[in-house]
């Protein structure tokens, strides 16, 4: 998947996707996120509600993003794991307001009023949804 291809990809609207993290005691977390948007080819922002995610973010800045199209057959999923390092938190601000603004028009106002920071992620790495070791 080309990086414009990859920034259509997980901007489509609707996208599910899922963030892993770790929590300051190693242990980790894994969860649904709807709101992953790409501004460009090498960043990914996300709006998190105030959950394991987001307090784990704030102990360890790394998490990986696998978003995803299932197809009838694993090996033709579509998609790809995004390594993340964290740029930024933000629970004020207009980045928050906009991502804020973008989660009610996707998903409804309900899903906006959970929303308590706005995260901004460099992209580290990007790995295929599938590989293996040859």
């Amino acid at each position: 998947m080309s990086p414009e291809e990859l920034v259509s990809f997980v901007n489509t609207a609707q996208r599910v996707g899922t963030l892993s993290t770790v929590d300051h005691a190693g242990h980790p977390n894994s969860a649904i996120v709807g709101s992953a948007m790409m501004p460009d080819p090498q960043h990914v922002n996300i709006a998190l509600a105030n959950n394991h995610s987001l307090e784990n973010l704030r102990h360890n800045p790394h998490a990986v993003l696998s978003v995803y199209e299932p197809a009838p057959v694993i090996f033709n999923w579509q998609g790809a794991r995004l390594y993340l390092t964290i740029d930024s938190i933000e629970e004020t601000g207009p980045f928050k307001e906009a991502m804020i603004q973008r989660v009610e028009q996707e998903a409804g106002k309900m899903a906006a009023q959970t929303i308590h920071a706005a995260v901004r992620f460099s992209i580290v790495k990007i790995r295929p949804l599938l590989d293996s070791l040859r």
